[in-house]
């Protein structure tokens, strides 16, 4: 499947707690994202990238929901 291929960055392997749950919860994802009409793959992707980034950065998934 195309969407999968293009989503090969997206490896959970060197992650831990929310960053791989998340990056195990997308692999999933796209599967069925990308039988919708009108999926965005490029949108899905810089989603994807903004919350892992997101969620690396941070100590706690807690800190998520604490920021000021």
């Amino acid at each position: 499947m195309a969407a999968e291929l293009e989503l090969r960055w997206l490896k959970a392997d060197s992650t831990q707690g929310a960053v791989k749950r998340f990056a195990e919860f997308c692999k999933e994802d796209i599967r069925e994202q990308s039988k919708l009409d009108g999926f965005d793959l490029d949108k899905y992707q810089e989603g994807v990238k903004l919350v892992l980034e997101k969620l690396d950065r941070t100590a706690s998934v807690g800190e998520i929901f604490n920021a000021d």
